[in-house]
């Protein structure tokens, strides 16, 4: 049994390096909560929360997300803009909770 379990450390041990080495390839993943306050005669304000997450943690993102959607929802706020970032610009999800579309489009 000695030499099977050396062997199985070995190979366990070449697996994380090999995991860790990939995981500097992956990108990093954001969570931004945009929240607009809409106040008439006075300029748009917008307040953006952002929680940033690690290279490959796509799961504990994804996690985060959708709790901050149900948070959100459960408070009651809008206009929220809820966006999912992969690396720096890539939005993977989006969600719009209230008219943000409207709000966006009047001030333009």
């Amino acid at each position: 049994m000695g030499i099977k379990s050396t062997a199985d450390n070995f190979f366990n041990g070449i697996q994380v390096s090999v995991n860790n080495f990939l995981r500097t390839f992956k990108p990093t993943y954001t969570v931004n909560a945009i929240t607009y306050f809409v106040i008439p005669g006075v300029p748009l304000q917008k307040n953006v929360s952002k929680h940033d997450f690690g290279k490959g943690e796509l799961e504990k993102a994804k996690g985060f997300f959708n709790e901050v959607i149900g948070k959100t929802k459960e408070l009651g706020l809008a206009p929220v803009d809820i966006q999912l970032v992969k690396g720096k610009k890539s939005i993977i999800e989006q969600v719009k909770i209230g008219p943000v579309d409207q709000v966006l489009n009047t001030i333009k």
